[in-house]
Parts: structure tokens; sequence; C-alpha cells
């Protein structure tokens, strides 16, 4: 039986250990994505501040991102769309799926306190701490789910095996075999006095 316990003990153990490898290996994957997006943000085509004579000198650019590709749905890029325009952005790229580039001309700024959102903002929908915790909980909540399932079907399969307890091997310096407990004395009944 004690095998039994400890090779179980070691499958949960060695479960939690890949479980923490995968829960680490998706977030160094993440960190390097984004590290590459950066040295991409870096090289990207140069615009001039004065394309034609007809445009005001100077142009600003930022660059919007959302957590979750968000941008892959055109109702979701129309919208972000249509909420940096009212700060007078213009998509100029979409870059991928949680990427928008954007410009503005510089005399936009005047407008900046009418905006209904943050005109400088740089994140669209939830934040990437908020993501980062929810993944983590639902993580924990499926790794407890799978605990709690491993014990349940655990205790059913051992849960009717009948145990005794082991006796004593008698000692080396004791003659006597193996002691029996003492038989139960029968006790004399008294009447009650009267």
């Amino acid at each position: 039986m004690l095998t039994v316990n400890a090779i179980i003990i070691s499958t949960i153990i060695l479960d939690v250990g890949i479980q923490t490898v995968i829960i680490d290996r998706i977030f160094r994957a993440k960190q390097g994505k984004k590290q590459r997006e950066e040295v991409e943000e870096e090289n990207l085509t140069r615009y001039e501040s004065n394309t034609s004579s007809d445009q005001p000198k100077g142009w600003e650019f930022k660059i919007l991102r959302t957590n979750s590709s968000g941008f892959r749905s055109r109702k979701v890029l129309h919208k972000a769309c249509a909420e940096e325009s009212q700060a007078g952005w213009i998509l100029l790229e979409k870059l991928d799926d949680h990427r928008l580039r954007f410009r503005r001309p510089v005399t936009a700024r005047d407008r900046d306190n009418l905006c209904k959102i943050d005109p400088y903002r740089t994140r669209y929908g939830i934040s990437e701490l908020v993501e980062t915790w929810t993944t983590i909980i639902v993580l924990l909540v499926i790794m407890s789910g799978a605990a709690i399932l491993g014990f349940v079907a655990i205790n059913r399969f051992f849960g009717d095996w009948q145990t005794r307890a082991v006796q004593n091997a008698p000692r080396s310096g004791d003659n006597n075999a193996i002691r029996q407990p003492p038989a139960p004395s029968a006790k004399p009944t008294t009447s009650p006095p009267q």
C-alpha cells in the first residue's frame, strides 16, 4: 500500500511540475513576441512630416494595441477607428491583428479637450494586467479542478479497500509469542439496594 501511495503522490507532483513548466513557457513566449514587435516597430517605414503642399506641416504617429487579436474582427476594427477619428487620428496601416498604426496632424491637438477618449491612448480593450491575472486565475481553477477530480477518482478506487492494522513483530528478548489482548472479564451483577 505504501508503494501505491508513493506512486500516486509522485504522479501528482509530476503533473503540477509539468503544468508549471507549461505556464512558464506561455509567459516567456508572450514576452519574446512583445520584444520582437518592439524591434519591428523601431524599423517601421518612416513617413515624411510634409507629404504634400496642401497638408499642414507636422504629423504625429501612434500605435494602438489590443491583447486578444481583437482587430481581426471588422466590427472591432471599425469601432476602434471611429473612436480614434474623434481625436483626428487616421488609420495609416494595420500591422497585424493586434496592432494598428495611426497618424494625425499636429494641429489636431487643439481639439483634444473635446474628445470622449484619451487621444494618446495606446491600448484598446482590456488591459494587459487584467488579461494576465485572468489567465493566471483560469489556469489555477483548471489545475484545482483536475486535482479535485483526481482525488475523487482515487478515493473512489481505493475507498472500498479494507485496511487492517499490522501487528508488531516480537522483540528479540521477548520469548513469548505475539501477545493476545486480555479477554474481557465478566463483572458480577449486584442487585440494587432496597
